[in-house]
């Protein structure tokens, strides 16, 4: 016989809805695969992706790292056992008193990507260690996120010597592909150009351990096989550090945030209304792009499950799905695809772990979705 899980949580009818279900065991997991896909590599959480204290605490306790971007951050990092060590900052505009209070900390390193940055790291953390983010190519990547952050390379090569003049320890690079990416050729190609910039900053007398690659890696392979993998970027990345990165045994930081805790997330929605405008059918959920469902308005498409015991057995029809706010922009999607659908059925929308919770808001007075503890049962078939 054949052990089977059964994931009943979500099927719950006591289970108050809008709810974010997490799967602990599937993040750890994934954690796991990280590690396995990237021999050496050293995981630093993007905690912005899901703040949640138990998903922190476990990539902690799996003696892993955290990669914040506020004092908020940096506090909550500490409070789950974080130590300075396993911190590190990728944001390239910090306040000063962040600035400060990580100095205070210990943490490992911080991003710059500005010589005003440069300035007020070294005058509010003297001796601090640096790496400068390169701009590099974001197309393949479902939000892209080049133009905000990141220098040329013959800009990291004048920060560098910047930074060293003014008294900080450059340590290397970091980039970012972009989120949910697509394209895993895209870390190949940063890597490259790290390389060539890595080479002219040692020949200048600079003397480099620190590669960051970023965050980017995506989520939804399981249901998508399009979607690259976890185990297929390893492949590529690994490969293109050995060739293009001259030191052999490069410090090499990861920072998964949506890779590491996206498809842990199932956020379940009741439908409260329904209407029919200009021949549309429309839904109406407890979540909306306000208070739980903000990347679908980035152009994130969801995936949807309907909870019924007969959905299969439903006619196929064709929805916009709407939030429950008075706000007009408060549309998750159109023209999508599900079996007919009732007030008072639930949806389940998959791959919901990342950025869930930490963009929503109880705009007109409605709920952000309560976390939930996925359980499971084991049953024998």
């Amino acid at each position: 016989m054949n052990t089977v899980r059964m994931d009943t949580t979500v099927q719950n009818p006591d289970l108050v809805t809008p709810a974010l279900v997490l799967d602990f065991e599937q993040i750890s997991q994934t954690y796991d695969r990280f590690l396995d896909s990237f021999p050496g590599g050293q995981i630093f959480y993007a905690v912005k992706a899901n703040a949640n204290p138990d998903v922190m605490r476990l990539v902690v306790e799996k003696g892993g790292g955290l990669e914040i971007a506020s004092l908020a951050e940096l506090e909550r990092s500490l409070s789950v056992g974080a130590t300075g060590r396993q911190i590190i900052c990728s944001n390239p505009i910090k306040h000063p008193v962040f600035i400060q209070r990580m100095q205070e900390e210990g943490v490992y390193a911080m991003v710059v990507d500005s010589t005003y940055e440069v300035e007020k790291v070294a005058k509010y953390a003297p001796g601090m260690r640096v790496y400068v983010r390169l701009a590099v190519d974001n197309q393949g990547s479902v939000l892209p996120l080049a133009g905000k952050f990141g220098v040329s390379g013959d800009e990291a090569l004048g920060l560098f010597d910047m930074a060293k003049e003014y008294g900080l320890d450059p340590i290397g690079l970091s980039f970012h592909v972009g989120s949910q990416c697509l394209r895993p050729q895209n870390y190949v190609n940063a890597i490259r150009a790290c390389g060539e910039i890595w080479q002219r900053a040692e020949a200048c007398g600079h003397s480099f351990h620190f590669l960051d690659i970023g965050g980017g890696f995506p989520a939804g392979h399981y249901h998508d096989k399009s979607i690259p993998t976890i185990e297929g970027i390893g492949d590529l990345t690994m490969e293109a550090v050995r060739q293009y990165i001259p030191n052999a045994n490069p410090m090499l930081i990861l920072e998964p945030g949506r890779g590491l805790v996206g498809e842990s997330g199932r956020l379940v929605a009741s439908v409260v209304g329904k209407a029919k405008r200009n021949g549309q059918e429309w839904l109406y959920l407890d979540a909306g792009v306000f208070n739980g469902l903000m990347e679908t308005f980035e152009g994130f498409p969801p995936v949807i499950r309907l909870l019924a015991a007969d959905a299969d057995d439903r006619e196929m029809l064709n929805y916009t799905l709407a939030g429950p706010s008075c706000d007009s922009c408060d549309v998750v999607a159109r023209d999508m695809e599900l079996p007919e659908i009732h007030i008072g059925d639930r949806l389940m929308f998959l791959d919901t772990g990342a950025y869930t919770n930490e963009y929503a808001v109880a705009f007109n007075g409605f709920p952000i979705p309560s976390v939930v503890k996925l359980e499971r049962e084991l049953e024998l078939a």
